[in-house]
């Protein structure tokens, strides 16, 4: 499915190139962000539609280091900008283009879409691969040298800053999705305020 597969695991090489085709489908529609016939509201919603979507194609996975994470959201911005007829002399930032186009950080979206399938993993039953893999440690030791980012680790972080002490909790929250899913709203929403 377009999935860069590596010893090292996912992340760099998967958002490098989700960007370059992302990249790709936002000129194929160059004609459409330059139409003066076209309002800047629907504009804004094929590119949630058609652009977004090419980028964030099985990201729920990623591990995404804090460079990668503002590649994307930068990439997002130069778009709308594009979109809004913003030119690069006229200096307006991230926070104000977000408040034009009432669009989230990409990165905020990916956060939201990684917790989402956490909470459809936590709904399998106990054995099943997916929640196997979830609680899976690994055996044997540890290379010299600082801890690796992996995706495990930066969503165990993440529960920790919520105060959810284990995955068997986590599990518990998950039951109820009209609940999760208030929950993991809850959660973007805190990120963008310490953001």
């Amino acid at each position: 499915m377009g999935a860069t597969v590596r010893n090292a695991g996912g992340g760099t090489e998967d958002i490098k190139n989700r960007l370059n085709k992302a990249r790709g489908a936002f000129y194929y529609l160059m004609k459409i962000w330059r139409a003066k016939n076209i309002g800047r509201n629907t504009k804004i919603k094929l590119f949630k539609t058609l652009v977004c979507p090419v980028l964030l194609y099985g990201c729920e996975a990623w591990e995404v280091p804090k460079a990668e994470e503002n590649k994307m959201d930068s990439f997002q911005f130069t778009c709308l900008k594009r979109i809004l007829g913003i030119r690069w002399s006229q200096k307006i930032c991230n926070e104000e283009t977000e408040k034009i186009t009432r669009v989230n950080k990409i990165s905020d979206e990916h956060r939201r879409r990684c917790w989402n399938w956490i909470g459809h993993v936590l709904w399998k039953e106990q054995n099943n691969d997916c929640m196997v893999a979830m609680g899976w440690q690994p055996e044997g030791k540890r290379a010299v040298g600082c801890q690796k980012t992996t995706w495990r680790r930066t969503v165990e972080k993440e529960r920790g800053r919520e105060g959810w002490r284990s995955w068997n909790e986590v599990r518990g929250l998950a039951k109820d999705r009209a609940e999760w899913k208030k929950k993991v709203a809850a959660l973007c929403a805190s990120w963008r305020g310490e953001n």
